[in-house]
């Protein structure tokens, strides 16, 4: 009964506050683009943002890093971004259901009114999702009992087995579990902290949630970023039977290089199925997907004519989140960003684009001088 209590805690913790932590960012949509997919990966970079943003003060000014002090500004910020975000959208609309209930609840109306429901259900799409259903359910089994171990869980796991036994974050060797100063070159990637603050709350131990829990999560997570991805590639045409059919089969096909990528131990197939719990496989299989969507959304937004206030906002959340998920990651996204942003403002006459994902990017510059202050003294030595 306690174990099964615990996972509850954790499909609470590390599911469902994560996606109701975007309904504040998504608030700025109309309410019909409030859709599933732009919830959840507003939610989780809210999430990873917000962890990281109260996390890194704590590292730095309190003895050892108070780890529990951390998870109750955590909390309690979560809490009140949550409240905030249901009153908000409420009063503006709500959320839109996922696709699958609106296409079922179309297919019931047309039914009572004696149509023919396949003009709204297309049957080759409908068995490409249940292919693509079948291969991600396949790939979290897989994931589940056949758990793998890598060289980098003696880093990693036991930073956050550390700090979920010593509240400190990142003052302890953990090869040899002895005192040190700040470890500067990890220190601000806190995944293994967050990783730490959800075993706490759904009473595992953080070896459990890493290797058994995590890819339950973070593998329909990828997922989503590349459904997000498709769908902006798409654009007006998701609505057509040939869109209705694209996107499925991109995951089909997805799914089964996720499966068989493990040509090379550093493919992000091969971190994604077995270093789930690492912040490489985050900003590999997560961020960088939402990058090239945010870019396209800007693209979007420009050849409409509409202001996308939403879509910088998710920008600049995803450079933080980047921070958190490992130390070079602001580098390369900022890179990607720029360069990006520089392309649609040439293409599209609109300077302002270039100007406003500079100011994105002021995060991975602050991240940037606090990296290299850090890591000043073993530069010099």
């Amino acid at each position: 009964m306690r174990t099964v209590l615990s996972i509850l805690l954790f499909a609470v913790f590390a599911g469902l506050v994560p996606v109701l932590t975007g309904l504040l960012p998504c608030s700025l949509l109309p309410a019909g683009k409030r859709t599933f997919h732009r919830l959840v990966i507003t939610g989780y970079m809210t999430t990873f943002a917000l962890f990281e943003v109260l996390g890194l003060p704590v590292l730095f000014f309190t003895k050892l890093g108070d780890f529990y002090l951390l998870l109750g500004m955590y909390l309690a910020a979560t809490a009140a971004v949550i409240v905030l975000g249901i009153v908000r959208t409420y009063k503006s609309g709500g959320v839109c259901l996922p696709q699958p209930v609106r296409t079922l609840q179309k297919a019931r109306i047309l039914r009572k009114n004696g149509d023919d429901p396949s003009s709204v259900i297309d049957r080759e799409a409908l068995v490409l999702w249940i292919v693509f259903w079948a291969l991600l359910v396949f790939e979290i089994v897989m994931a589940i009992t056949h758990a793998s171990y890598d060289g980098d869980d003696s880093y990693y796991v036991a930073q956050s087995v550390q700090t979920y036994q010593t509240g400190t974050m990142y003052h302890y060797i953990p090869y040899t579990g002895i005192t040190t100063s700040l470890d500067g070159r990890h220190a601000m990637a806190l995944l293994p902290m967050w990783i730490s603050a959800v075993s706490v709350l759904c009473r595992l131990h953080p070896a459990i949630v890493s290797h058994t829990l995590l890819p339950v999560i973070f593998l329909p997570l990828a997922d989503i970023s590349c459904y997000s991805l498709m769908r902006a590639l798409l654009y007006n045409k998701v609505g057509n039977k040939r869109g209705r059919r694209m996107i499925p089969a991109f995951l089909v096909i997805l799914a089964v290089a996720q499966i068989f990528g493990n040509n090379s131990i550093y493919t992000p197939e091969s971190f994604l199925m077995l270093r789930t719990w690492q912040g490489k496989t985050l900003f590999a299989c997560v961020v960088v997907p939402v990058a090239f969507y945010v870019l396209l959304n800007i693209a979007h937004h420009l050849q409409d004519h509409n202001a996308p206030n939403y879509t910088f906002l998710l920008m600049f959340l995803l450079n933080v989140t980047a921070g958190f998920t490992t130390s070079m990651a602001p580098f390369y996204l900022g890179a990607l960003l720029v360069l990006g942003s520089l392309m649609l403002s040439a293409g599209f006459r609109k300077p302002w684009v270039l100007g406003r994902t500079i100011l994105c990017c002021i995060p991975n510059a602050v991240y940037a001088v606090i990296l290299v202050i850090l890591m000043l003294p073993n530069l010099l030595a």
